[in-house]
Order: C-alpha cells, then sequence, then structure tokens
C-alpha cells in the first residue's frame, strides 16, 4: 500500500510541473495585439477603441500579470508604434504615434558662426550638426531632452518644448576658455637645454649632454641645433638666425657686447664652457633694453653664486689644452678665472691638420703660385676670461669681467731671384679684449637699481707680402666700444612693474 501511495504522488508532482511550464510558455508566447486588449479589458475592466487598421498583424508578449493598468499600456507604447490615451476611468484610445523631430542651426554666440560636427544626444536616438551648423533628430516627446556638445563650448540641453518655434531655428552655443598654467619645456633636445616660457630657449652647460656631431660641449655650436638657427658656412662666426646674417646678431658675455665669435675663424667657440654658466637665445622679440640684436641675441652668462670650495681642473684635447679655476675669497667673494692655448707648439694631432686645411682651403697658404713655397705655416689661438664677484651686502652686488681672445696664422712666403734665396712672412692676426663692472643696488621692496660699463677692442691685422712684386699688403680693421648703462626697476604691486633706463654707446670704427 505504501508503495502505490509513494507511486500516486510521484505522478501528481510531474503533471503539476508539467501544467507550470506550459502555463509559463502561454504567457512568454506572442499574442495578437486584439487577443492581448481582450485579456486586459477583463482583467481592468476598460474598453479599447481603436481601428482595426492599425492593430492588425501586430504579435508581442502580453505584460506581466503583476502590471497595472497604467503599466501595462507603457509597455504596450513602448514595443509599439502606437499611442495609449485614457479618456475617461473605462475607456482607452488607440491610435499611431506622431513623429516629432527637433531642428535647428548651431551657432557660436561670441562670432555667429555655424558650428559643425556638433553631437546631440537624446534618450534613445543621436546625430551631429552638418554643413552651416544644420541638425535634425527625431525625439518621443517635446519634453524629451537633448544634451549638445562639443570641444571648446559649454554643454547645453534642449528640447522641442524650450524651443521658440515648430520651425528650425538658431541655437547658440557658449564658447568654454581654459587658462592653462605656465608651461617650460626642460631637457630640450638634450639635457641642460630648456625652452622658457617668453619663447627664449636657455643652455644650463652645468648638466648639458652632448650633442650629435660633437666631442665636446660649445657654446655658439650647440646653439645651431635649435630649429631657425643654421651656419651657412658651418661656421660659429656666421651663424644665421631665422634667415639673417650674422652682424645683425647680438653676442654678449656678461652683458659685454663682442664683435668675435671663434677660434680657428670660427671652426670653435672662443668662449669657454668651463667659465661660461648658462646661455640664452632669443630669435626674435629682443628686449629694449639691449637696443641691438635684429635677429636675434646669443646672450652668455657666468655663474653668479659664490662657491664655498675651491674647485680646478685641467684638461687637453686634440686642438688644445685648457685650465679652469674657481677660488673662493672669504665668504662673501670668489674669483673664476679660464684659459685655453692651441697644442701645435708642442705636436700636431690629426684634428689640429684638418682643422687648419680647413680655413687655409682655397687660399694663398694652400695654394701659391709655380714659383712660390710655402714654409713653417702654423694657426696659433689662446684665450683667457676671469670673472670676479663680491657681495658687498645683502643689498649690494658686484661683478667684474675680462677676456682676452687671440688667433694667428702666418706662414713664409719662398721664392729664387736672380740666384738666390728669397722669404718674406705673411700674417692674420685677430684679437678681441674687454672688460666690464656690473654693480646692483636693492634700495627697498619696492626700487632697485643696476649700473653696467664695459669696453670692448676688436682689432684685425694682415699682412700679406708679396715677394716676386716686392710689396707688403696691408690690412687693418679695428672696433672699440665704450658702453654706459643704468636701469632703474620700479615695483607697484605683485603684478604691475616698470623699467626705466638710460643706455649711452660709444662706437669707433677704423
Amino acid at each position: 500500500m505504501g508503495k502505490i501511495n509513494k507511486g500516486v504522488i510521484l505522478i501528481f508532482c510531474v503533471l503539476l510541473i508539467n501544467a507550470s511550464g506550459l502555463k509559463a510558455q502561454e504567457q512568454n508566447a506572442s499574442l495578437p495585439l486584439s487577443d492581448i486588449f481582450n485579456l486586459l479589458q477583463k482583467k481592468h475592466d476598460v474598453q479599447f477603441n481603436y481601428a482595426e487598421d492599425i492593430i492588425k498583424d501586430i504579435s508581442l508578449t502580453p505584460p506581466s500579470d503583476n502590471f497595472s493598468l497604467e503599466e501595462s499600456l507603457k509597455y504596450l507604447q513602448q514595443n509599439t508604434f502606437l499611442s495609449f490615451t485614457i479618456l475617461n476611468e473605462n475607456l482607452i484610445l488607440v491610435s499611431k504615434k506622431t513623429t516629432l523631430f527637433i531642428c535647428g542651426y548651431l551657432k557660436s554666440l561670441e562670432d555667429q558662426k555655424p558650428v559643425n560636427l556638433a553631437s546631440l544626444q537624446g534618450k534613445i536616438n543621436s546625430t551631429i550638426s552638418g554643413e552651416n551648423g544644420f541638425f535634425q533628430m527625431e525625439v518621443a516627446n517635446e519634453n524629451e531632452p537633448v544634451a549638445i556638445t562639443h570641444i571648446g563650448f559649454r554643454t547645453i540641453t534642449i528640447s522641442l518644448k524650450k524651443l521658440a518655434s515648430v520651425e528650425c531655428t538658431d541655437v547658440f552655443l557658449v564658447p568654454q576658455f581654459q587658462n592653462l598654467s605656465e608651461v617650460i619645456v626642460s631637457n630640450y633636445i638634450t639635457n641642460g637645454i630648456n625652452k622658457l616660457n617668453d619663447g627664449s630657449f636657455e643652455i644650463n652647460f652645468s648638466n648639458f649632454g652632448i650633442l650629435p656631431g660633437l666631442v665636446e660641449a660649445d657654446v655658439l655650436q650647440s646653439v645651431q641645433a635649435f630649429p631657425g638657427i643654421q651656419s651657412s658656412n658651418e661656421t660659429v662666426s656666421n651663424i644665421n638666425i631665422r634667415g639673417g646674417t650674422h652682424d645683425q646678431n647680438l653676442i654678449l658675455w656678461d652683458d659685454i657686447k663682442m664683435y668675435q665669435s671663434g677660434h680657428f675663424f670660427g671652426l670653435i667657440s672662443m668662449y669657454n664652457t668651463q667659465i661660461t654658466h648658462k646661455v640664452t637665445l632669443t630669435k626674435n622679440g629682443t628686449d629694449a633694453s639691449h637696443t641691438d640684436g635684429v635677429s636675434g641675441t646669443i646672450s652668455m652668462k657666468t655663474e653668479s653664486q659664490i662657491n664655498s670650495k675651491f674647485r680646478g681642473n685641467i684638461g687637453i684635447n686634440f686642438t688644445d689644452v685648457n685650465g679652469f679655476a674657481d677660488v673662493p675669497i672669504g665668504k662673501n667673494s670668489s674669483l673664476q678665472f679660464a684659459a685655453r692655448k692651441s697644442i701645435n707648439d708642442f705636436f700636431e694631432t690629426p684634428t689640429y691638420k684638418a682643422f687648419f686645411e680647413r680655413i687655409s682651403q682655397n687660399t694663398e697658404v694652400q695654394n701659391n703660385t709655380s714659383n712660390i713655397t710655402n714654409s713653417d705655416k702654423s694657426f696659433d689661438f689662446y684665450d683667457t676670461s676671469l670673472r670676479w664677484i663680491y657681495n658687498i651686502s645683502d643689498k649690494d652686488y658686484l661683478r667684474v669681467n675680462f677676456i682676452n681672445v687671440s688667433n694667428e696664422l702666418q706662414f713664409n712666403e719662398n721664392t729664387i731671384l736672380d740666384g738666390e734665396t728669397e722669404s718674406k712672412q705673411s700674417n692674420v692676426s685677430q684679437n678681441s679684449i674687454a672688460e666690464g663692472i656690473y654693480y646692483k643696488r636693492i634700495w627697498n621692496n619696492k626700487v632697485q637699481t643696476t649700473t653696467e660699463f664695459y669696453e670692448t677692442d676688436y682689432k684685425l691685422k694682415a699682412v700679406n707680402a708679396n715677394i716676386l712684386e716686392s710689396q707688403r699688403f696691408l690690412q687693418e680693421n679695428q672696433v672699440s666700444e665704450s658702453s654706459f648703462k643704468l636701469d632703474i626697476h620700479y615695483k607697484f604691486n605683485e603684478i604691475f612693474s616698470i623699467l626705466n633706463g638710460y643706455h649711452f654707446v660709444e662706437t669707433q670704427i677704423i
């Protein structure tokens, strides 16, 4: 008897499960819309009023039995193209949905110009503005929000109800401006080269890397790595900044104007990088206080800080031997000294020979007439630089500079006249010597003054012997310049300040 009862119970459970599955399948199966209306009419005691042709061939899954009348109507409206309007408690009007479009012309509020390729996003549809800023997009109802976004403009939200009329009208976007913080590009090209926010470039030789093509740091060769700067003959004595000529450049060494720039007549820079701490290059927009530099300004600075410990070194390369010393003098003063001398007095390296051939090619030094032979050809150069700074007090600062540079090329011309050997020497020398004094005084928190004086002299002397004609030609060029400059800087507040100055320059050319 127990076995029979267990079998009956098992059969009953199987039938119950099958019935539940059949009922779930019936609920998930699609029904004609008219049948769904009949189910809702019986369930909620309402009447649907519709035309037979608008619901013909429409089938879908019935709404859940747990839905209220409003939830069921919303479900049908989302899944069909029909609109359901409750006229009274028992009557529901069924009609086709009315298609609504939002349209207009996007324009910038600042200049009234069309805004193309702006994004418009509604709840379902999206689009982008086309030519002349025109847009058109379908919306579900007149209250549907549509967000308009575009780079550089503020995001706005519009709807059909918010527009002035049904016709396409102008919609204005407000530009969005963003203030950017100061940007300084460090390690430009290599370590130690920075691009500043005023457009100028700065080279810091205390943290400077080697540029391609150079075996050691060179002031004016390094400058040519910047865009817009080159040398038409690949020398430092003919630097072209943005197409300008070399004489349109202003070259300053601790605010002293220099008229000579290189050794080996421009193959290497005459400014020793061991004492030259920083170089600033301005390609255009030179400060008015410099009163020169049509194409650009190359301003070299020595170190302005006082070192408490002695520093020094001696080095040699394939062109010269050099030395540097930084000697502290008490707590408030220091003296820096640097010097270089060509090594051809001791021996000639392959690099020295290559440089000599470079400066003598296509000249009388290399190719003289057939009856004349050249001998004892040599080139010698040296430079010395000195900088002394003294912090007189917390408000007084004094700097003294001195530089002396020399280049000399000489050779002997030899020939036989009337059976006797004759020899005459030809030479070219190029010398620069300059000294300067700089004094800065801080009077108070608002006023400070700087006073500068310098004297710079440049001399080129050439003696060319014509041994066949027994003549000697002398060419001599001299530039002597004296300068006095006074600057007064007055600071009104943290934002506004004014710089006044007087600059007297006397230049003598012979």
